[in-house]
């Protein structure tokens, strides 16, 4: 075959690949937001394989997003540029060429570490930890996550910090619950009432646009046993610059009997900061963190108000670093009460600020949060969009 004969087989075989049909085409429209860095959960109608070998194309423009079909049925696009009042028709298609992980997991005896491109984001804990020499071993804990990282490496959070041993990173718990007649504290686990632990890893899942892991815990009342069976998926975003990730939680109730959360102060989604935060750790203190909400609240002011989202930040290792952490708008009570303790570096998302509520035998309380991690100060542009993509999502519809 001549040269030029070749060269018109090779043109006529890029054609056709580029005129085939998709997989299928979905209609994106942006709305009257500009969206960066936005990731968008994408319901599928139809059974494909799992992995990222998929990208979005736009067939008019030619402008194309890496694609990830999900194993639970979703296809994840990382939307990283689009403006207000676009719209667009794009055809799911299989990628050129093999497509690398962004984003993934490592495991080890101790638990799972997540990181985008190299860089460590989250560790969590599956096997149970105990507290430091000569605390007393009630305070030992799995199923939650330490240390959370900064970009630059930075750690974010506390484990068994000195004055509340019992506050563990990121970790959900009630505290006054009412249970069979009696009290039932799964959060000071030194009031030997209840306790939080991991049980299983359930799925590992990474690809180009997120690592996901999901997790099984349990809610013990320690002389009734288990009342409540927890999962945690947690999906962490491909950005380096600054970390992204949610984390979805549902308790169900498994006992014979109603657990009663009693109105109260705080207790829920716990975020414990830094141990250079910790006045009363003499060792390590730095300096006092910040607390920023969306209500214009800050430090111990922002007590007991409602918030969208909350950023805590300050300096670790002579670096400024922080996370801000928003709630979904599915959220029960949304914007959830807060609890910001006047002295100590913690927070927490506490619905019960509200008055009491329940969860019934074989109901499900489900709760949802994305946490924005970011290097020096919060950048409020980022944290608008953030809330944005939250409140008013990209809208996206299967055309075919």
């Amino acid at each position: 075959m001549s040269t030029n004969h070749l060269y018109l087989v090779l043109l006529l075989l890029a054609q056709m690949a580029c005129s085939s049909s998709p997989i299928m085409s979905i209609s994106l429209d942006a709305g009257d937001l500009d969206r960066k860095n936005s990731p968008l959960l994408i319901p599928l109608d139809r059974d494909l394989p799992a992995g990222s070998d998929y990208e979005l194309i736009n067939e008019q423009t030619g402008k194309a997003y890496p694609a990830q079909v999900l194993s639970s049925g979703h296809l994840l696009v990382v939307v990283d540029e689009m403006s207000a009042g676009t719209e667009g028709d794009f055809g799911l298609r299989q990628a050129a060429g093999n497509v690398e992980s962004r984003v993934t997991i490592s495991q080890t005896e101790e638990g799972i570490e997540l990181s985008v491109a190299g860089k460590p984001v989250l560790f969590y804990q599956t096997a149970t930890t105990l507290p430091g020499e000569g605390l007393p071993d009630y305070y030992k804990r799995s199923g939650m996550i330490h240390p959370l990282y900064s970009p630059e490496g930075q750690v974010l959070t506390d484990a068994f910090p000195v004055g509340h041993t019992h506050q563990h990173a990121i970790f959900n718990a009630w505290v006054n619950t009412q249970f069979r007649g009696e009290k039932v504290d799964f959060w000071n686990q030194h009031q030997e009432t209840g306790t939080v632990e991991h049980v299983d890893l359930l799925h590992l899942e990474e690809g180009v646009n997120a690592a996901i892991f999901e997790s099984l815990l349990r809610h013990v009342s320690l002389k009734h046993g288990e009342v409540l069976e927890e999962t945690w998926k947690v999906q962490v975003y491909p950005f380096s610059e600054y970390f992204l990730f949610d984390l979805y939680s549902e308790q169900t109730n498994t006992s014979s009997d109603t657990l009663f959360i009693v109105e109260y102060h705080y207790g829920g989604m716990g975020f414990r900061g830094s141990r250079e935060w910790n006045s009363v750790d003499s060792l390590h203190y730095t300096n006092t963190w910040n607390i920023e909400t969306s209500e214009g609240f800050t430090g111990e002011t922002a007590n007991h108000t409602h918030a969208s989202w909350v950023g805590a930040f300050g300096e670790v290792d002579g670096k400024m670093a922080g996370a801000t952490v928003f709630g979904f708008p599915s959220n029960f009570r949304y914007p959830q009460a807060i609890r910001v303790h006047p002295t100590m570096p913690y927070w927490v998302y506490a619905p019960m600020v509200d008055g009491e509520f329940t969860i019934a035998p074989g109901e499900t309380f489900t709760s949802r949060f994305r946490y924005y991690v970011h290097q020096g100060q919060p950048d409020q542009a980022i944290i608008d969009r953030i809330n944005n993509d939250l409140l008013h999502p990209i809208q996206a519809r299967i055309v075919e």
